[in-house]
């Protein structure tokens, strides 16, 4: 059998260079200790330290999130629920992991009581459906008593370059549209851009829709043009990926009627947006930051054209108190809304944890991680790798080969059979 410690680390390079997924390199990283040498973590590529702008705002804090579908690796489709939606939350100043609501930016509380000490991600399969990032910018108000701080929470779009992964530009919409490049000390201001609900980068390219569905489309020399409006003026808008495509949908709210979708999608060609019938396969999710795409495929569900949202989305631009929220499911196909915990084949998707995820075959030794965690952790595994998704919880590599990961290309990474030299992996560990 072949020792893939043995690979020339000109080819390991290579192909680490073409993960683009941050937890295809923790997979990769994690075959054997080789591996970890050769290829470095994927990191944040800046971090904020109050850079200002004539808006008189700086950004000091930049969040990621991370949408990961988990499924068991045995594949039974029939057992309910069949996967499991978690949003990770990472700072970018190496701060701990948390484990977070699908739809809010608040941590998971009041895990069962069987929730495993340690849960072994290697049996499962880990899906990235997509991430976003949200920056934390200060501005101050002159009240002629005092100086008025606020703070504020914001969406923030990177695009990096397919060849250096130190050359970005940061696309942020705080009071005003403003670009950074990597290496400046300062903010390019849009002026005169107002009530913007949504950004996005999109084929090399940043959009920007406001609330009367005007879309300015701004290149990397930051030349603007403009797509012809969509939607209702005074709508709810959100920019979302969906496979190869960008779409606009339109959050409608009718007194005493509930809410509506519509849904468009922008031909490049033409430079317009078309309104569709139907997503089709595509289940979309809302946030109070944005919104991921995936197909129904990956969650074994026949159904798509569906679309999962909190509630006071179309009202408040921040995350209202998650103790007053409720979530819901809308089908496009019907027109209907419905609260999601009405809905139990969907609800199962978020909260509790599957059966199979507290399950016995999940449950590694803690007294095995510790072991072997030991040397992996003090010599190869830096600290901003270990994942701390609520307090007594980390990820910390172990001794155990990957079995396999599968993502929505269809690849895979790792190796089906242990190799002689494999000393890491992957693993979820509640103390």
């Amino acid at each position: 059998m072949a020792d893939w410690s043995q690979l020339p680390q000109e080819l390991l390079v290579l192909i680490a260079e073409r993960l683009e997924a941050r937890f295809d390199v923790v997979r990769f990283r994690s075959v054997c200790c080789s591996w970890r040498s050769y290829v470095p973590p994927k990191l944040y590529p800046f971090r904020p330290t109050y850079l200002r702008t004539l808006c008189g705002f700086s950004l000091s804090l930049s969040t990621r999130y991370t949408f990961y579908l988990l499924r068991s690796s045995r594949g039974d489709e029939t057992e309910a629920p069949a996967c499991w939606l978690v949003k990770i939350g990472e700072g970018s100043h190496g701060d701990k992991m948390q484990l977070l609501n699908p739809f809010s930016d608040s941590k998971l509380e009041s895990l069962p009581r069987n929730f495993p000490k340690v849960l072994d991600l290697t049996n499962f399969q880990v899906i990235e459906l997509g991430h976003q990032y949200v920056g934390l910018y200060t501005w101050f108000y002159e009240h002629p008593l005092d100086l008025i701080r606020y703070d504020d929470r914001k969406k923030l779009v990177l695009q990096q370059s397919s060849t250096n992964c130190d050359d970005f530009i940061i696309f942020a919409s705080f009071r005003c549209l403003a670009f950074l490049r990597s290496g400046e000390k300062e903010w390019t201001v849009l002026e005169h851009v107002n009530d913007i609900q949504d950004i996005i980068s999109f084929n090399e390219k940043f959009y920007a829709i406001d609330l009367n569905g005007k879309t300015r489309v701004i290149d990397q020399s930051l030349n603007v043009s403009f797509l012809p409006h969509v939607g209702s003026p005074r709508s709810r808008k959100f920019l979302v990926k969906s496979h190869d495509n960008l779409l606009a949908v339109e959050m409608l709210s009718h007194p005493g009627k509930g809410v509506g979708f519509r849904a468009f999608r922008m031909s490049e060609e033409d430079h317009k947006w078309d309104e569709m019938e139907s997503l089709r396969d595509r289940i979309l999710f809302l946030g109070f930051h944005g919104a991921v795409s995936a197909p129904a495929s990956e969650f074994y569900w026949g159904k798509g054209n569906l679309i999962f949202y909190p509630g006071g989305l179309v009202d408040s631009p921040r995350d209202p108190n998650p103790e007053f929220r409720l979530f819901f499911v809308f089908d496009l196909e019907t027109g209907t809304a419905c609260p999601l915990e009405n809905c139990p084949a969907y609800c199962n998707l978020f909260w509790p944890p599957p059966q199979w995820v507290t399950s016995s075959e999940s449950v590694i030794s803690l007294t095995e991680v510790i072991s072997n965690s030991t040397h992996s952790i003090s010599s190869a595994t830096p600290e901003n790798e270990c994942m701390y998704p609520e307090s007594g919880f980390v990820l910390s590599p172990t001794a155990i080969t990957p079995k396999r990961a599968t993502y929505p290309a269809g690849k895979e990474v790792g190796c089906e059979q242990p190799s002689p030299s494999s000393k890491c992996s992957f693993k979820f560990c509640c103390f």
